[in-house]
């Protein structure tokens, strides 16, 4: 039976990384994303201090938010969807895991763990691509929105970004993990989890 250490635990969490470096960085470009989202959201305010609002500018800035609000929901969903779908994806390994004698919390704690090494960066490309949004209300919007940055809430939408990958993640885990071992170590099966 496999014991839990972390240098073993860290070395399939890393070596998978390394393996499929496109899939994570466009992971961690997909919660960067939401975490951008996240943080312009809170920071947006409505007109400049310039004057007054007016109601086409509160329109638009309404308008504007709406349509973040719903680009933080889709970009919450891909997550969701993203993570389910590469450990899904990953069945046969979990599968030669389970016959190595891996308990279910040793494949979910791996899961878990490449999901925090992947939320950290994810959260880092997300603060810098909202100062890019900063950038951008302030030049090409700053007659309807302003943005203001707000720290405290860094840790926040992080914390937000890692809950959506752990969700897709145990999902994903939560289906491969029901199979029996031969199944999963089949390929026809292995092709119709995907």
């Amino acid at each position: 039976m496999l014991q839990y250490t972390a240098p073993v635990l860290s070395e399939l969490v890393l070596g998978y990384l390394r393996r499929s470096l496109l899939r994570t960085l466009l992971s961690v470009l997909n919660s960067g994303l939401e975490v951008m989202m996240i943080l312009t959201l809170i920071g947006i305010k409505y007109g400049t201090t310039s004057r007054p609002l007016e109601w086409p500018a509160n329109a638009a800035g309404v308008m504007i938010v709406v349509l973040l609000c719903l680009v933080l929901g889709v970009s919450s969903v891909f997550v969701v969807i993203g993570w389910h779908a590469t450990v899904s994806e990953r069945a046969q390994e979990i599968g030669i895991l389970k016959v190595l004698g891996a308990s279910s919390a040793y494949i979910l704690n791996w899961l878990f763990q490449e999901a925090l090494c992947i939320a950290i960066p994810a959260t880092t490309v997300g603060i810098a691509m909202t100062y890019a949004t900063k950038w951008l209300i302030m030049y090409a919007l700053s007659d309807f929105l302003l943005q203001e940055t707000v720290y405290r809430w860094w840790p926040i939408a992080g914390a937000i970004s890692l809950a959506s990958a752990l969700l897709g993640a145990y999902l994903g885990a939560r289906k491969s993990l029901k199979h029996d071992v031969i199944q999963a170590l089949s390929y026809e099966e292995t092709a119709s989890l995907v």
